[in-house]
């Protein structure tokens, strides 16, 4: 192809190329990389050709790697770099930004992202972008409704979005450009009428699309449209299930023959979902597998966390189908392992590409279910948890979309199995309980206590640790591997038949993990202590706060913990940040002491306050801390807990420190009271330096604190140098939360003033994710 050179026809010859149906994919890319390459020379002398260049190679990642976050990335850049402002550009590349969002299933970010390119269209005449603005907001709207994002509002808004469309590609003449704007027209308001229930007004506008792709020699995207029929024949019942597969199956050929990956992807999964329709489970897991194996070979790139649990909420939803096929043909073993593939995948692909600004690791592999059982000691057993069909509620408490209304395919029914590991035996239970029905009913109330009252701790045993009370007699350890909104659930607070908690003297010690990989096929990190700081054994931050919530421990609790183990101590409102990152490495024990708060809107926001305006956040900690130490204790408020959304994506404090290096964890689940938790840690540690595993430790800390006699509570408060001790009434309402706002706790349960802590409210939230490498005595 000739192209100009250094002119702004370059921008029209890139859209050309991009455009040219008559090129096969391969061809098309080759010929917008050397229109690429020459528009990035005349970059280097010509700054106009910058925001352009950074443009185009967005589209590039986007359409040849199916890199989205990097997409995301260069359209940002390109933005921002659009000085003097170019309207066109910008209005191009917010449209760019509209589709990247859609593709990782930011649907309401995309159509804001329209809505932006749209006002900075207004009066070029350029009536083929305005139409894909909004096209682009009619898809997004349909597949946000499909997915469960959006109420039933979102079709009615669709079909006004493709009216605006059919309206400004009146103002074209006809010709390629307005027919290739026209299919996608049809496609979206077939997806439309298809969500709302109009199967025969969705079959004509799935028709209209193929036959102009036909008609005008779009080949490759056909299979789109024999897709979109196929699940419409399906919908329409027996009589079409046969023109459904058929359908499918001319769409998978088109697919594979243009290599499309993604819409492979998709193929495969609407004839899984024929095969179960038709009663063929076989058939169905079979796609379903093939399907994933598809996702696998997909390189996704990640603008955030948030980005990546979205995407992957489809690929998870597969894992899901496939596995409860399995459960269901009684292949137990593969239905543990896709299970655990799954959530693995969810917990290591930060590891595989962190958030945009962090560099891409190597993804590690995850353990079969006969691998888990060879690590798994004899004395030790494993609850491994999956849930399926969760419907995030949005800030107002609502269940949106065709998830909630109309139950769709796309998300499995909502279900939670139990898997009871052990060496000798694997059993599978259906527990009869709705992940939904667990979920806060707003998002914000994730920070809140849940499941403490008794009756409802005594229900959730029966359901969640009753199946598997037969393997756990004589276990000296349980390893838990909640999923999905299991992750609040305080399991050590959970009441058995005879009135005693999981959490007793005579049962098992209790570690949490994300997955059975987590646990057991996580390498131990090469230790990169400096020779001069071999023997720091532990580093503890602690800081009051100098607000009108400030804290009467936190800061002693951080000096005794270090005088305790031998180590040093950072305390008081002097800047600790520097030291954290520079000494963090070198401890053996990390402890952090002060004021926390969960971010549900922003997971990877949460922060720890570690001195006078001085904040250290999950994502800082993913950017750039280093670690090297057996545990990190986040002595802190909300901790523990992490975005839970479909997927089992798990964005917060734990995540981070996990990744920076930490073998296990300490964390809090809710609120805690200052005065419970200072008292707790400091048996927890005296339990360490006598060798105590830490989920020993713990057990023995937590039985300790709940069974604590008010005047021995007195009289260990009342040694601590604190000046304020004084002002302090053991056993009164949680006054001094380690949390940015007063949360009184429960009433004391009848016959618990002798013990002021016995509440679970107190003891309960302390959980330790991960395991102890074998280490000797402190």
């Amino acid at each position: 192809m000739n192209q100009p050179a250094c002119s702004p026809d370059l921008v029209e010859a890139f859209y050309r190329a991009y455009n040219d149906t008559t090129e096969s994919q391969q061809g098309r890319l080759a010929a917008c990389e050397s229109i690429l390459a020459t528009l990035s020379a005349c970059a280097v002398t010509d700054a106009s050709y910058e925001p352009w260049r950074l443009l185009f190679a967005g589209i590039l990642a986007n359409e040849r790697e199916h890199d989205w976050g990097e997409g995301e990335r260069l359209f940002q850049a390109a933005l921002a770099a659009n000085r003097p402002r170019a309207p066109l550009l910008e209005a191009r590349a917010w449209l760019a930004l509209g589709v990247t969002y859609h593709h990782l299933d930011r649907w309401q970010d995309s159509i804001v992202s329209c809505q932006r390119a749209l006002q900075a269209l207004t009066g070029l005449d350029k009536p083929l972008d305005v139409a894909s603005a909004w096209i682009n907001m009619a898809i997004s709207c349909g597949t946000g409704y499909a997915h469960g994002a959006f109420g039933a509002d979102a079709l009615r808004e669709g079909t006004d979005y493709c009216q605006q469309a059919v309206a400004a590609l009146a103002e074209l003449p006809p010709g390629r450009e307005r027919n290739s704007m026209e299919a996608s027209l049809y496609n979206a308001l077939g997806t439309l009428h298809s969500q709302a229930g109009q199967w025969r007004e969705a079959l004509v506008a799935f028709q209209r699309h193929f036959n102009i792709c036909q008609e005008a020699g779009y080949t490759s995207r056909t299979g789109i449209s024999l897709n979109n029929q196929g699940e419409v024949y399906e919908r329409l019942g027996p009589d079409y299930f046969d023109r459904a597969a058929e359908a499918h199956r001319a769409a998978l050929a088109i697919h594979r023959q243009y290599g499309n990956i993604y819409l492979e992807f998709q193929s495969l999964l609407y004839l899984a979902s024929l095969s179960q329709t038709v009663g063929d489970a076989q058939q169905a897991l079979t796609h379903y597998c093939a399907a994933i194996e598809r996702a696998r070979a997909i390189r996704l790139g990640v603008s955030t966390a948030e980005a990546r649990a979205g995407f992957f909420a489809t690929v998870a939803n597969a894992y899901a189908f496939a596995a409860l096929l399995a459960v269901e043909l009684g292949r137990v073993a593969m239905a543990f392992d896709l299970i655990e593939s799954s959530r693995s995948r969810a917990f290591l692909d930060q590891l595989a590409a962190g958030t945009a600004d962090l560099p891409r690791l190597q993804e590690a592999p995850t353990l079969t279910l006969d691998a888990v059982r060879a690590a798994l000691p004899a004395d030790a057993a494993m609850l491994e948890y999956f849930t399926c069909g969760l419907v995030e509620a949005d800030d107002d408490g609502r269940r949106q979309g065709a998830a909630a209304e109309t139950g769709v395919r796309r998300l499995p029914s909502p279900k939670t199995l139990l898997f009871v590991v052990t060496t000798d035996e694997v059993t599978v239970h259906d527990v009869g309980l709705a992940p939904n029905d667990l979920l806060p009913r707003q998002r914000r109330a994730v920070t809140e206590r849940h499941f403490l009252r008794p009756a409802i701790r005594r229900a959730l045993y029966d359901r969640l640790v009753g199946p598997a009370a037969r393997r756990l007699a004589g276990k000296r350890r349980l390893y838990l591997v909640p999923h999905g909104p299991l992750h609040l659930i305080p399991f050590q607070a959970l009441i058995a038949p005879d009135g005693e908690t999981l959490l007793r003297a005579d049962g098992p010690e209790l570690i949490y993990g994300p997955s059975a990989t987590a646990l057991f096929g996580r390498p131990q990190l090469p230790r990169t202590r400096t020779q001069s700081d071999a023997s720091l054994t532990c580093l503890a931050l602690g800081f009051n706060g100098n607000d009108a919530q400030r804290l009467h421990f936190a800061e002693d609790e951080a000096r005794s913990i270090a005088a305790l183990l031998g180590g040093e101590a950072l305390a008081g409102s002097a800047s600790k940040r520097d030291a954290l990152f520079r000494r963090g490495r070198d401890a053996r024990f990390l402890h952090i002491s002060c004021h926390g708060e969960f971010d549900p809107d922003a997971p990877l926001q949460s922060r720890l306050h570690l001195g006078a305006a001085e904040m250290l956040t999950a994502h800082d900690v993913l950017r750039g801390l280093q670690l090297g130490c057996d545990l990190v204790t986040l002595s802190a408020c909300e901790s523990g807990l992490s975005r839970v959304r479909r997927g089992d994506e798990l964005m917060g404090l734990v995540r981070a420190f996990t990744l920076a290096g930490a073998q296990a964890v300490i964390a809090t689940l809710w609120r805690v009271d200052e005065r419970s938790t200072r008292l707790l840690m400091e048996k927890f540690y005296r339990e360490v330096t006598t060798g105590a595993s830490f989920a020993h430790a713990l057990q023995q800390a937590q039985i300790f604190l709940r069974t604590l006699p008010r005047a021995t509570a007195i009289q260990l408060l009342a040694a601590s140098p604190t000046e304020e001790k004084d002002a302090l009434t053991i056993g009164e309402a949680a006054s001094h939360p380690k949390g940015l706002a007063a949360d009184p706790a429960p009433a004391a349960l009848p016959g618990s003033a002798e013990f002021p802590f016995a509440d679970p409210f107190y003891w309960a939230p302390f959980i330790v994710i991960g395991d102890d490498p074998a280490r000797p005595p402190v």
